[in-house]
């Protein structure tokens, strides 16, 4: 089965896009799923994937930017401090994902600082694209 997703931190933090979260469910052991996209799955979806799912969105408002991301870093810290397995996912694992990737590594204090948070997470998946919003509510969550 081919894998679409990286590791954040091995085996236990996982990040990609929103297709490619059962196959980290199967292949990983996942504990949990967390979607942080602003919409994620209906409810009536959510009765029909075979994993634990939590949606804790990054929101796209100005003022809930950095509020969200300090919740959803505080969530995965916590399912990581607990020797949980966790898959972090937006739409396609570039953007959200990144930003909740970069967060909890400064929320459980692996990098030294957010440029080696945000490098670690860009070597882990280069396709991770921080927008300017995003970026602006880690440094003001993390400088």
């Amino acid at each position: 089965m081919e894998k679409n997703y990286d590791v954040l931190v091995k085996d236990q933090l996982y990040f990609g896009g929103a297709k490619d979260a059962e196959a980290a469910f199967t292949q990983e052991s996942v504990d949990i799923v967390i979607d942080v996209r602003v919409h994620g799955l209906s409810s009536q979806e959510q009765e029909t994937v075979p994993y634990a799912y939590k949606h804790i969105p990054i929101a796209d408002e100005d003022i809930e930017v950095a509020p969200s991301i300090q919740k959803v870093a505080k969530e995965i810290a916590l399912a990581y401090e607990a020797g949980k397995k966790v898959y972090v996912h937006c739409g396609s694992g570039g953007g959200r994902a990144g930003v909740a990737a970069t967060a909890v590594l400064m929320e459980l204090g692996m990098t030294n600082s957010l440029e080696e948070a945000e490098a670690t997470v860009k070597e882990a998946r280069p396709q991770v694209a921080i927008r300017p919003k995003m970026e602006e509510a880690l440094q003001k969550l993390y400088k």
